[in-house]
C-alpha cells in the first residue's frame, strides 16, 4: 500500500512542472499519515481481537460456574423437599401427640435442618471483576450478570442469616434432649433418638424449634427457586453471546 503512494507520488514529482518540489513535499506528507493511520488500524484491530478473545474465555468461566450453581441450586430444593417429608412427620407427631406413621431416626434429624446454609460459586464472576465489567460489550448481558451477582446473590446471604442465627439453639436443644443414632456394635450413624421421647414431644419449646424449621424451609425453597430463574435467564443469555460470537 504504501509502495503504491510512493510511485503515484514519485510520477508527480517528476512531470516537470513548477509546483514539482511542492507535489513532492505533499506526496511525503501524505505517504507518512497514511502508513500511521494504516499502523493504527491494524493495530486497533488486534488489540480488539485480543479484547474478543479475552471476553470469550471470561463467558465461558462464567457459564461453567451458572451451570455449577444451577446443579447446586436444583438439589438443594430437592434435599429440603425431601427433608419436609420428614419435618411433616415430626410436626404433626407433637401437634396432635400422635402419629401412626414410622418415625426414623433420621426423620428427627430433618426436622430441625432448614436449609438455609447453601454456598454458590463466584469464581466466573470474580475473573470478570478483575478483568473489568467492560471487557464485556453487550451492555444488557453486562447488567443481567452484575444483578444476579450483586443483587440476587447478595439478597440470599442476607436471608440465609435468619437461619444460622438460631443453630447454637437449636444445637443445645439437641444435645440434651437426643442422643446420636448407633448401629448394633456402638458405632454413630446417622439420625437421632430422643432420649426422653415423651417428654421430647410434649416439649412447647421443641415445637416451635420445628414450627421455625418447617417455615424456613418453605421460605427457602421459594428464595432458591428466585435465584434458579435469574441464574437460568442469564446463563441462556451467555449462550446466546457465546453462539453469535462463533
Amino acid at each position: 500500500m504504501i509502495n503504491f503512494f510512493r510511485k503515484i507520488r514519485k510520477q508527480l514529482a517528476d512531470d516537470k512542472k513548477p509546483l514539482k518540489y511542492l507535489r513532492y513535499a505533499v506526496g511525503e506528507i501524505l505517504l507518512v499519515v497514511v502508513g500511521i493511520l494504516i499502523a493504527l488500524s491494524i493495530n486497533n484491530w488486534n488489540e480488539w481481537q485480543q479484547q474478543r478473545e479475552k471476553e470469550t474465555i471470561i463467558l465461558y468461566a462464567l457459564k461453567e460456574n451458572l451451570e455449577s450453581n444451577i446443579q447446586l441450586l436444583e438439589n438443594k430444593i430437592k434435599s429440603i423437599k425431601r427433608h419436609n417429608q420428614s419435618g411433616e412427620l415430626i410436626y404433626q407427631l407433637v401437634k396432635n401427640g400422635n402419629n401412626n406413621e414410622l418415625i426414623t431416626p433420621e426423620d428427627w434429624h430433618w426436622a430441625l435442618i432448614n436449609g438455609g446454609d447453601l454456598i454458590l460459586s463466584l469464581e466466573g464472576y470474580e475473573s470478570l471483576k478483575n478483568n473489568g465489567f467492560d471487557i464485556i460489550i453487550n451492555t444488557d448481558l453486562k447488567k443481567e450478570i452484575i444483578f444476579l451477582f450483586e443483587n440476587v446473590h447478595l439478597n440470599l446471604l442476607s436471608q440465609q442469616q435468619w437461619g444460622s442465627s438460631v443453630k447454637a439453639t437449636w444445637d443445645l436443644f439437641i444435645h440434651e434432649h437426643f442422643y446420636v443414632n448407633n448401629d448394633e456394635e456402638g458405632n454413630p450413624i446417622f439420625g437421632l433418638i430422643p432420649r426422653d421421647y415423651k417428654k421430647v414431644i410434649e416439649n412447647h419449646y421443641y415445637f416451635g424449634l420445628i414450627d421455625v424449621s418447617r417455615g424456613q424451609r418453605s421460605f427457602y425453597i421459594k428464595q432458591y427457586a428466585k435465584v434458579l430463574m435469574h441464574s437460568q435467564k442469564v446463563l441462556q443469555l451467555i449462550k446466546d453471546e457465546l453462539d453469535e460470537s462463533e
